[in-house]
């Protein structure tokens, strides 16, 4: 398979960037400014990740309070919200080391498109980044699905590999037949991980996989 192009398509949120304290206090908004009752923190803390309107959804909530509810978290993001994030330890560099190795790097994120190219070019990573895969904010564009269409809309795959941190990234790739590497410090659980081809604890490690990946192709 030679001088077939190696994608990384990479998730945002729980992947590069830790965008927990963001997410919780814009969920917490959306159901205070609605009056629904905060669910336990266990569950909070899984709510990264997918569309956040199935979030809501989960919760019991018909289809008229979710939209208000939907509509209080997107203007608390918009206030300044999703600049409570920041990238994990390892991933600018990691990134950039990926580029020069001549991978194709691009985002496959739930994450609204112009809130990941906010965060993701205030901590430098943007740059690195040769297509920026991301759901819309105001349209049906949602969820990991979806995006990864979009993005093989837009960019000539060749071989893909997916990373991400919870299943929806694992089960959205499998659609279009990609293989996952799950991070493990990102948002989801072993379980979770265990869905993956490949499960990454650190950077490095991550680094490993994808060498590995590369050599294989």
């Amino acid at each position: 398979m030679l001088g077939c192009v190696i994608t990384l398509l990479l998730d945002v949120d729980g992947t590069l960037i830790d965008s927990f304290p963001g997410i919780r206090a814009g969920f917490l908004h959306a159901l205070d400014a609605v009056g629904w009752e905060r669910p336990s923190e266990e569950f909070t803390a899984r709510i990264p990740g997918p569309p956040i309107e199935e979030t809501l959804a989960s919760l019991g909530m018909d289809d008229t309070t979710r939209e208000r509810a939907f509509a209080a978290y997107m203007d608390f993001t918009r206030a300044g919200g999703w600049q409570r994030a920041e990238a994990f330890p390892g991933m600018r560099d990691l990134l950039e080391s990926w580029k020069d190795e001549g991978l194709q790097v691009v985002t496959a994120t739930s994450k609204g498109e112009s809130f990941a190219r906010a965060i993701l070019e205030r901590e430098g990573m943007l740059e690195f980044i040769d297509f920026l895969g991301a759901a819309q904010e105001d349209g049906p564009r949602r969820r990991k699905a979806d995006v990864i269409a979009h993005v093989l809309d837009n960019v000539d795959v060749g071989r893909g590999l997916m990373i991400g941190d919870r299943l929806h990234d694992i089960e959205g790739a499998a659609q279009f037949g990609f293989s996952t590497v799950a991070v493990t410090w990102g948002y989801g659980t072993p379980e979770e991980w265990d869905q993956a081809w490949a499960t990454a604890r650190t950077p490095a490690e991550l680094a490993d996989i994808v060498a590995a990946f590369k050599e294989e192709q």
